[in-house]
């Protein structure tokens, strides 16, 4: 069968359940959902993936009734995955793949690792590369196209690195418990594996609990405030006079570790009457460390991301991710340059009186392991050596 070959959606049981499904518990929480593989497969979905049919919320515009994809959160979930990338290194699909060999080309490396690479995407998402780029994309030589549209796979440079990308859709249509096969590819079969972006969003449909009228009067409050200092806030739209077209509200910065955006869903769509509410947090790599339980328990680090979310789900136990402090280095050259500025004068008066070798015994600290946290100690080593 062409790969390339867009497949059919399969029908839908009463219920969201596809024929043959079969219920099976797939996370620590007991949440259950559900396998669709065939019930005599071994391998769900190595060939011809089912993909699984997201939720769908009727808005009525201009041009008709519109149908809008979504996910349903699990039980007890008040969140759920929006978006995910993650890295792994080359050596995760066979150590042949990332070894240098003068003799063979970066396109046959690259294809020979997309090649390993698809029966494992197939497996967790229920589908796998569709065609290729040929070009490149996030710095990467190589790029190709998830299923119909639904992320991509990078690959070439970047320190043998595969980047996967699962976007909004990807997700929506990703067969149901990729997440935890996700988890347990990370965890024991991905070598250098990093989550490097994950958004999670939340849905309010009828703008009870969660809207951007709401957002911007916790903005006034603190509800957005971890620190002592306020998140920047953007507004998107028409505020002062609203026009039925969606509003945002936008809280952080693109550029930063964690980014809000809260908007009028419904509306947006082209509804103007519609109160879908979404509230999304993207989370990045970026002065801290998404750690793969994330990919379990969305809905903890969701309410953990900002104060005023703690009221959604007061059944949840926050998790929050801890930012990454990074300490200014100073090398070899500096630091003397520090010290003759500081204490020069008093050395040449000192150097006068004490011989050198007893003058640095008198300046130095008491404890001989010591060392400032900040010099660059590959060059003091170098310097020692």
């Amino acid at each position: 069968m062409d790969k390339y070959k867009k497949q059919p959606i399969p029908t839908v049981l009463s219920g969201g359940m596809k024929k043959s499904a079969v219920e099976t518990p797939i996370n620590k929480m007991g949440v259950k959902k559900f396998d669709t593989r065939p019930q005599d497969a071994d391998i769900p979905y190595q060939h011809n993936p089912l993909y699984t049919i997201p939720s769908s919320h009727m808005i009525m515009t201009n041009d008709g009734v519109k149908h809008i994809e979504y996910r349903m959160p699990a039980d007890n979930e008040i969140a759920v995955i929006d978006w995910v990338n993650f890295t792994i290194g080359l050596e995760s699909l066979g150590d042949y793949l990332w070894q240098e060999d003068e003799f063979i080309l970066e396109s046959h490396r690259c294809t020979a690792a997309v090649a390993v690479l698809d029966p494992l995407l197939e497996h967790i998402f229920g589908f796998s590369t569709t065609s290729c780029r040929n070009n490149g994309l996030n710095f990467y030589n190589q790029s190709y196209v998830l299923g119909e549209d639904f992320g991509f796979v990078c690959i070439g440079g970047q320190r043998n690195t595969i980047l996967i990308m699962i976007n909004g859709r990807g997700c929506n249509f990703a067969k149901s418990g990729w997440e935890l096969r996700l988890y347990n590819f990370l965890v024991t079969q991905a070598k250098r594996a990093k989550l490097t972006r994950v958004d999670i969003a939340h849905d309010d449909f009828e703008g009870k609990n969660v809207s951007v009228d709401w957002g911007n009067m916790q903005d006034g409050l603190g509800g957005f405030q971890l620190g002592n200092r306020a998140p920047n806030i953007e507004h998107k739209g028409n505020w002062r006079r609203p026009n039925g077209k969606g509003r945002t509200l936008c809280i952080g910065s693109r550029d930063s570790g964690k980014y809000l955006r809260l908007y009028e869903k419904g509306r947006a769509e082209g509804d103007p009457n519609d109160n879908w509410q979404r509230a999304e947090v993207e989370f990045k790599s970026i002065d801290r460390i998404l750690p793969f339980d994330m990919l379990l328990a969305p809905s903890e680090f969701f309410i953990a991301a900002y104060p005023c979310f703690r009221d959604l789900a007061e059944h949840l136990q926050p998790e929050r991710i801890e930012t990454i402090t990074k300490t200014a280095q100073i090398n070899f050259k500096t630091a003397i340059e520090n010290i003759k500025h500081q204490y020069g004068k008093y050395i040449n008066v000192f150097k006068d009186v004490f011989e050198p070798e007893e003058l640095i015994n008198l300046i130095c600290c008491a404890d001989p392991l010591a060392f400032p946290k900040r010099l660059d100690h590959v060059l003091l080593t170098a310097r020692r050596m």
